[in-house]
């Protein structure tokens, strides 16, 4: 029990410091920039996570659950620390006033560092997860039907965004309209749908799992 009450200690600082990062207040309060202070939390919590799922992954999930279910929900944690940066990454990039007409030009550098860094954690997380012993946990009957589920609603939430997006820029003015249609803006928005589709699908997955749990 020691060692789920310090992993869920653990994820929600990492999780509130991530949040302080992105959206702290670029001043300082009471001589500490929350920004900053947010950023090292998080780095430090990000590889603290990392090393607790390294040396006890049986003892933070329960011993019932699937190799699957244990990768759902450690995904689920990754994807919306991902969310975050893209949406703090958007935020800086519409309060420019030039648009950016190069990749040089993009201030993407800390958004970029961020997924290099998350995709390695993640990926040692994963692996870590399956452990010695992965070959005897393969995905069952019902692992592979929820992921089925899964990628369906995801494909239904890619057709919303793209109808929204359609809609949205139907109704901008056309100095606006012109803000969205450029190449590295709408790039941006791409990969922001791609992020967001991920996301439902590992929302639905993990509810379905604890759904199916009651």
């Amino acid at each position: 029990m020691a060692v789920k009450r310090m992993a869920w200690v653990v994820l929600i600082l990492a999780l509130g410091s991530a949040v302080t990062s992105s959206f702290g207040p670029p001043v300082q309060r009471w001589g500490i920039d929350l920004g900053s202070l947010g950023t090292a939390v998080f780095g430090v919590m990000l590889w603290v996570g990392v090393w607790f799922f390294t040396r006890e992954p049986d003892r933070i999930f329960p011993p019932d659950w699937s190799l699957a279910e244990r990768r759902g929900w450690s995904a689920l944690v990754f994807v919306v620390l991902i969310s975050l940066e893209y949406v703090n990454f958007m935020v800086g990039l519409g309060a420019l006033a030039p648009v950016p007409a190069t990749l040089g030009e993009l201030p993407a550098q800390r958004f970029t560092a961020s997924l290099v860094v998350l995709f390695i954690a993640w990926g040692v997380v994963s692996s870590a997860i399956g452990g010695k012993e992965e070959p005897q946990l393969e995905a069952d009957e019902r692992d592979l039907r929820l992921r089925r589920a899964a990628d369906h609603v995801g494909d239904w939430a890619l057709t919303v965004a793209i109808l929204w997006c359609v809609g949205l820029l139907v109704g901008q003015p056309e100095e606006r309209l012109a803000w969205w249609l450029k190449p590295l803006i709408a790039a941006n928005v791409l990969i922001g749908i791609l992020i967001g589709k991920t996301l439902v699908e590992h929302v639905y997955l993990v509810s379905r799992y604890a759904w199916d749990r009651r």
